[in-house]
């Protein structure tokens, strides 16, 4: 790898998640994997259960198949899911990763082949076992077409590490290549992505560092003291201007910034119905902060200077449906067209958690979103601070999400989240392990009279979690 400050941020990324003992291809691989799927996926996921490259892999290194805002491993979950939302709303992602400084066309061609051969009937190249897999996902998905929100989204990202120079002979053979499977009809859009080093860079950059940004906030009233509150502020601002806010370099919406939100976007369910029903009338644009109730942002830190804010480390808890929406259709919308919005500086994670709770009942919040703020997992967040000074490889549990980023002791590899603490609870005390392929959502809905209750033993917990964190091939 000759770009040595890629080759820095891949150690990097391999020290933090304890891959040191991998060849440097397979952690390049784990690399580029993490870092795509991450800017499509906020929350987090084990990146290396993505991995499907090596014999009779159809030319994919990577995949990921995101149903209803959940990374999917098996057709039980798409039945789950079908069954909990009312409808499937897809979107495949596919990754083919080189080493090399080169962008080849018969490499990309080959990745072209393979999906396509993917998503045929009947495959007419070998399959590995993981591609097999897959490809039951992708039948339950669309044995249930009558179910989809829209035709899936496919994705499509072909990594080097070198310089993408756009040569007209590879983008002319993707464009005619993609031409063709656009018209089976599968997918409601394909997107084609080349990544070399300086877009792989800014990508890890981009997910690993604080978010802060600054925002020309000239319509604003400083809110009076409030207890556990820093500062506030409340005003409109330009629709344009937000969508640059939560927007990243590459011009995407950060997905990050909603994880705090507690809901997915729901689709086009009513209430976002009618904003994009605003949005499309011009004549009714200017009535939209009378019509919608705004974007609350909640910062841990708020620098003002003058009118302009500049904000560290913050959170959209509540206007995600809105946000989606508003970015969705950006094209549509009028330069003077505002949005209201509410902005929040506090370090008091119990003043945020009401912030939360408040602003996220207009529509159903799924159980699992609020699980972590229960007094139980607070007593078990402590415990395992507790047990860490006793441990040589101390695992720690992260029940708010990226509390431990700031820490640098900690590495990602020893953080336990909320969903690996359900599969370990359900794989050793629960004795289901082939359970845990499923959402963890639906294990926490399934088993919810038998877990994380006052009367369960928090070292059992922490215990268990432990093996099963360090021994993932059992589950």
């Amino acid at each position: 790898m000759n770009d040595q400050i890629l080759k820095g941020y891949v150690k990097d990324f391999s020290d933090s998640f304890g891959l040191e003992e991998l060849e440097e291809d397979v952690q390049f691989e784990h690399f580029v994997n993490y870092c795509i799927v991450s800017k499509q996926y906020p929350r987090e996921f084990e990146f290396e259960t993505l991995s499907v490259g090596g014999g009779d892999d159809a030319g994919i290194d990577g995949a990921a198949f995101i149903v209803n805002g959940a990374i999917v491993r098996s057709p039980d979950e798409v039945e789950y899911l079908k069954n909990k939302n009312g409808y499937l709303d897809v979107s495949f992602t596919f990754i083919q990763t080189k080493k090399s400084s080169k962008f080849k066309g018969d490499q990309v061609g080959t990745l072209i082949f393979g999906i396509k051969n993917f998503f045929d009937e009947e495959p007419s190249i070998p399959e590995n076992v993981d591609i097999q897999a897959l490809r039951e996902i992708k039948d339950a998905i669309y044995k249930n077409s009558i179910d989809l929100y829209s035709a899936p989204s496919l994705d499509i990202y072909f990594s080097t590490t070198g310089e993408w120079k756009s040569p007209e002979q590879i983008e002319g053979r993707v464009s005619r290549e993609l031409t063709e499977i656009k018209k089976g009809g599968l997918f409601s859009e394909i997107n084609f992505q080349f990544y070399d080093a300086e877009r792989l860079k800014q990508a890890y950059r981009e997910i690993r560092r604080k978010t802060v940004k600054e925002l020309d906030f000239k319509n604003q009233v400083v809110l009076p003291d409030i207890q556990g509150v820093r500062q506030a502020f409340i005003g409109s601002i330009p629709v344009n201007d937000y969508i640059a806010l939560i927007s990243d370099s590459d011009g995407n919406l950060q997905k990050h910034l909603f994880e705090d939100n507690v809901r997915d976007f729901q689709g086009e369910n009513k209430v976002n119905t009618e904003i994009k029903r605003t949005i499309s009338n011009p004549s009714e644009q200017a009535a939209l902060p009378v019509f919608n109730n705004g974007i609350t942002i909640i910062a841990k830190k708020i620098d003002s200077i003058g009118k302009k804010l500049k904000l560290t480390d913050f959170q959209v808890v509540n206007g995600c449906q809105t946000s989606y929406v508003l970015f969705d259709n950006k094209t549509n919308i009028l330069t003077d067209t505002h949005i209201v919005l509410k902005i929040v500086e506090t370090a008091d994670y119990d003043f945020a958690t009401r912030v939360v709770k408040a602003t996220n009942r207009q529509t159903e919040v799924k159980d699992e979103a609020f699980e972590s703020l229960s007094q139980f997992h607070r007593d078990l967040e402590e415990y395992y601070k507790a047990q860490s000074k006793s441990l040589k490889r101390p695992i720690f549990y992260e029940r708010r999400s990226k509390q431990y980023d700031d820490v640098p002791d900690v590495k990602s590899g020893q953080v336990v989240t909320l969903p690996i603490q359900i599969n370990a609870y359900v794989a050793a005390q629960l004795g289901q392990p082939q359970s845990t392929h499923r959402y963890y959502g639906e294990l926490l809905e399934s088993n919810r009279p038998r877990m994380f209750k006052e009367k369960d033993n928090l070292g059992v917990c922490a215990v268990e979690t432990a093996f099963w964190h360090n021994n993932p091939k059992f589950l």
